[in-house]
């Protein structure tokens, strides 16, 4: 029999009362729980306790379909004391009376032990036998235990009343402690519970045995096994109780099922009083009909109601008719908003419903998409508002109002459904000024990515708009913006480029900047101009930086050209404001837990961090943005940032996850495909270099007819250069990297013209290419890229240790300091190996007598104090010339020495 857990204390009672049984001293104790808790499973384990102390045991139990049967509990206990005998009415009290001598006689030379279980559904006769019998008990050798359901109607009974009134005891089941629901799981699934499990099962189950029996059954059928064992148990299914739970709610007076029905439509925490009103109760029936559940063990009462577990729930919910339900979550809708619930309370139970036609409902689910704008939880007030598109009711503007309500909230997770609800918008707009105002809501980084149908629409919502009258107000901010979103998304047709400079210009000497199309007009109209190369550095940086000036650090920036920005700063090597501006609008986006915004400005941040040459960080952000989704949402020509991370850091990962999700994309826009680079990063990785480099050459082709010119923004010349480099065909290269310098020099920033420096010089031999090389790392000096100077560092290093020249170590030495601070361990290695090799070209020559001496010891595993004796010296100066020795010998310390122990003399003594 299985073991029984949490009944102690009961246990305890019982057993006493059998062993006073047995010295003649009867009782009578009643056993009390709601559904579940347990009665059946006490009462059945009392039989082996009762033997071993003498007690012969009766067992009896109620049932519903036999309360007409006359003596038929009584009947069932007694016979196999009185077999045969004829139990037949009239039951009178001579026959009462001879029925109880019968068993006390029995009792007088055999104890008993009298088990009823399910007393509220006895037979009357029984009852009034099973009362005469308990006057009677103190004197006789019998404990009679019955067992009655709390919260049963039939057990409000008097005759139920009378034997509780008169029982010694009444052991009121409670819910099982958290022990012992723990060691109850252990016991089901073989082994030490996992605390996690236990925990679940006892906060699901509420301590309830029938509950837990049922879910620990489920959990074994499963396997006993899970990653998240709160997930695990929240999502099982009881059929095993369903039945019984049916039964005992059917049973129950119309108000109790009325009011757990209720409480299953208002969900967890319902208010006592609202499920009374939704019930149709009035406060004193409200209260007793929940009396009747929480004895039953269905309910946990406090300041608001719970079903003890989810299953309850969903038990009462299935069993009322789909128009029953319908109706009532209408009428909770009505109640929780007239009450002044959250309004997100009454838009959850309209979502329930099938139909929310009405103006009302409308109404409250677009205050509800408000509500939860503001807590940050955009999917639901999406669900909000796709539920009011869904039903119908507006049309027309009324409609295209909606469609970009939820264009504005769907961006922020869902920038694929956010266009086409704004492109629907755009065909039910009446007028030229709505279709432009209405554009606003398409960001300009992932139009490109439309099919070309979407973006003729612009265009068309555009061209309308030149064909207006002006506006009585003089706004000017719809034709501003939908020039700014056309001239990004066409930014590479035919001529724009090289018009934006005319058009920036046209807006005057200082372009106004007050409006926020303003802005965006002048951002879009300047990056073009530094793609195209048709303004210097020194021209763009400053006013780029003037419009970061006018606009707050907010998530809302990348829905609009400013993300532009980013470029521009980065290309005329101005990001001294633009980094601090970037952090806090993606602190503001975590907040919002908005991951569009997030991963754009994770895009944003990764380009700032290869521009300061920061390749371990900026590999962390391309991979958060990755993680945020974007590759499903964002087309290729969006996602440049985390091309370039995958080229730059040579990270075979990101080029594979890139290759996954774009490998057989189609480019709409006229940008030059960025998935041209992906391939070619990907050739490169497997060493196929032909393949990589006629990648970049194609690529390289169609960039320069797209017009981008400025090695700032696309350096594929100094790519392409490097892949003729590694198969040996430098010469080829130099032609592409004299007009990368060219272009860098007109440029003016000193990042492009010191890499174009290096690339030539690294193609240069002899002195020439070493003075390119110091030229570049004096060019670089000025320059925000720390990556570039390593790299400029590290190769100067090598030609000079070619030569023989001193300086090299400290080139060396700086590069690869400079590499492990932005994270390129591959070149820290190469500039490590070459220090490496210089300090065994050059051996203990560089170290004075002293620091080889006190090296030489070191090596041989002497401590500083014992070589500050032998050499008489303080170990201050043993310390000094370690130190030294480790800095020449390119050594981290005492267990590196000894790898070039052989370079030292075998000798150390005393100096001289």
């Amino acid at each position: 029999m299985a073991r029984l857990f949490g009944r102690r204390r009961e246990l305890a009672a019982l057993t006493a009362a059998m062993e006073a049984a047995g010295r003649g001293r009867g009782s009578l104790l009643v056993v009390t729980g709601g559904i579940g808790t347990g009665r059946t499973a006490l009462l059945r384990a009392l039989p082996p306790l009762a033997r071993r102390r003498g007690l012969r045991v009766l067992s009896a139990s109620g049932a519903v379909l036999e309360r007409e049967l006359p003596l038929g509990v009584v009947d069932q206990l007694l016979e196999p004391l009185l077999p045969g005998a004829a139990l037949e009415p009239p039951h009178d009290a001579r026959f009462f009376a001879e029925l109880l001598a019968s068993v006390a006689g029995f009792s007088a030379r055999e104890p008993l032990l009298l088990l009823v279980d399910d007393l509220q559904w006895a037979d009357a006769d029984s009852l009034r036998w099973f009362g005469r019998l308990a006057r009677r008990l103190a004197s006789l050798g019998i404990l009679l235990v019955v067992a009655v359901r709390d919260g049963d109607p039939d057990a409000e009974q008097p005759r139920i009343h009378a034997l509780s009134d008169s029982a010694s005891q009444v052991l009121r089941l409670e819910p099982l402690l958290a022990a012992d629901t723990a060691a109850l799981v252990a016991e089901r699934l073989d082994r030490l519970a996992d605390p996690a499990l236990a925990t679940a099962c006892h906060e699901a189950c509420a301590g309830n045995p029938m509950l837990l029996t049922a879910v620990l059954a489920e959990l074994v059928e499963a396997g006993g096994v899970f990653a998240d064992p709160v997930e695990a148990v929240a999502g099982l299914r009881l059929p095993a109780v369903r039945e019984r739970l049916l039964v005992a709610l059917a049973a129950q007076p119309a108000p109790v099922g009325a009011l757990a029905k209720a409480l299953a439509v208002l969900g967890e925490d319902a208010d006592p009083e609202l499920a009374g009103r939704l019930a149709g109760l009035d406060g004193t029936g409200c209260s007793e009909a929940v009396g009747v559940l929480c004895r039953l063990g269905l309910l946990s009462r406090g300041r608001t109601l719970n079903f003890v577990h989810r299953y309850v729930r969903e038990t009462v919910e299935e069993s009322m008719a789909p128009a029953e339900q319908e109706d009532s979550r209408r009428r909770a809708a009505v109640l929780l908003h007239e009450a002044g619930y959250p309004v997100e309370r009454a838009a959850a139970q309209l979502l329930a419903t099938t139909w929310c036609q009405d103006g009302w409902a409308a109404e409250v689910l677009r205050s509800a998409a408000v509500a939860a704008v503001r807590r940050a939880a955009p999917a639901e007030a999406a669900r909000y508002l796709r539920r009011v598109l869904l039903d119908g009711a507006a049309t027309g503007p009324e409609r295209a109002a909606l469609l970009l309500d939820l264009a504005a909230i769907e961006r922020t997770f869902d920038p694929a459904a956010a266009m086409r609800h704004v492109v629907q918008a755009l065909l039910l707009l009446p007028s030229a000024e709505q279709r432009a105002l209405a554009v606003r809501w398409l960001p300009p980084a992932l139009l490109g990515g439309c099919p070309p149908p979407s973006v003729e629409l612009v265009a068309k919502a555009a061209e309308e708009l030149a064909g207006a009258p002006a506006p009585a107000d003089g706004d000017r901010e719809p034709a501003l913006r939908i020039e700014a979103r056309l001239r990004h998304v066409t930014v590479a047709g035919p001529g724009l480029l090289a018009g934006s400079v005319e058009r920036l210009r046209a807006l005057g000497p200082t372009p106004p900047l007050e409006t926020a199309a303003e802005r965006e007009l002048v951002t879009v109209l300047l990056h073009g101009a530094t793609v195209a190369q048709r303004l210097t550095a020194a021209e763009v940086a400053p006013l780029a930086n003037r419009i970061l000036c006018y606009e707050p650090a907010s998530p809302a920036h990348v829905y609009t050209t400013l993300p532009l920005l980013t470029d521009t700063l980065i290309a005329a090597d101005s990001i001294e404001t633009l980094g601090p501006w970037l952090e806090a609008a993606g602190e503001a986006a975590r907040r919002e837990r908005a991951p569009v915004p997030q991963a754009l400005i994770g895009l944003e941040l990764t380009q700032l961090l290869l521009a300061q040459g920061l390749f371990a960080r900026a590999r962390a952000q391309a991979r958060e943005v990755l993680e945020l989704g974007a590759a499903r949402w964002a087309p290729i020509q969006s996602m440049a940032a985390v091309v370039r991370a995958a080229i730059e850091t040579t990270d075979g990962e990101l080029t594979e996850r890139l290759l996954e999700a774009y490998g057989e994309s189609i480019d709409h826009g006229h940008s030059p495909s960025m998935l041209q680079l992906v391939r070619a990063s990907g050739a490169a990785a497997r060493g196929d270099l032909p393949t990589a480099l006629e990648y970049v050459l194609d690529w390289g082709r169609s960039v320069e007819r797209a017009d981008w010119r400025n090695p700032a923004v696309v350096p594929w010349r100094t790519w392409a250069a490097g892949l003729w480099l590694r198969m040996g065909q430098g010469t080829r290269a130099h032609e592409l990297v004299d007009e990368e310098l060219a272009r860098a020099l007109a440029w003016g920033a000193p990042g492009p013209i010191g890499r174009a420096q290096r690339v030539k010089g690294e193609l240069t031999e002899g002195e020439g290419g070493i003075e390119l090389l110091r030229a570049s790392l004096a060019t670089l000096e000025g320059a925000v890229n720390g990556m570039e100077r390593a790299r400029t560092g590290v190769l100067l290093g090598r030609r000079l240790r070619a030569q023989g020249q001193p300086e090299a170590e400290a080139h060396l030495r700086r590069g690869r300091e400079q590499a492990l601070a932005g994270g390129a361990p591959r070149l820290a290695d190469l500039a490590a190996r070459e220090l490496r090799e210089l300090a065994e070209s050059l051996g203990p020559a560089t170290l004075t007598r002293a620091e080889r001496r006190v090296a030489a010891l070191a090596a041989q595993g002497v401590s500083n104090k014992e070589i500050a004796g032998r050499l008489e010296v303080s170990t201050r100066a043993v310390e000094k010339h370690l130190t030294q020795a480790y800095r020449k010998l390119d050594v981290a310390g005492r267990a590196e020495l000894a790898g070039v122990a052989h370079l030292l003399p075998s000798d150390a003594g005393p100096p001289a």
